[in-house]
């Protein structure tokens, strides 16, 4: 066997988990992965856990908040594009606080990517 298909890369302040996956056709592909947690503002759950590979969200873990509600959000966006889950969530609002949950992940992915 050849060398660990991981490695760890710095770009600037980013810190991405890059993985070497053989396509069907052979030869390598570069899949480039980044995990985080964002600390939510205004809103009721205290994190969120975010993984991006080649700029689809994979997945999405909410740390508090209302159950349900957090997991249908992370439901809909595994498999989306990053820049359509930013679309369709930024700016929606929860009782009148100027954020919400969605609009948390919506700037955690802002921030992040």
């Amino acid at each position: 066997m050849g060398p660990n298909p991981f490695c760890r890369t710095k770009c600037g302040t980013e810190d991405f988990i890059c993985s070497f996956v053989p396509p069907l056709g052979g030869g390598m592909d570069i899949i480039m992965k980044k995990e985080f947690d964002y600390r939510t503002r205004g809103v009721c759950s205290r994190m969120i856990h975010v993984t991006v590979e080649d700029g689809i969200v994979t997945d999405v873990k909410f740390l508090g908040g209302c159950n349900g509600n957090t997991q249908g959000v992370a439901a809909l966006v595994k498999g989306m594009a990053v820049d359509e889950v930013i679309a369709r969530l930024d700016g929606i609002d929860c009782g009148g606080r100027g954020t919400s949950c969605p609009d948390q992940l919506a700037n955690a992915l802002k921030e992040n990517l």
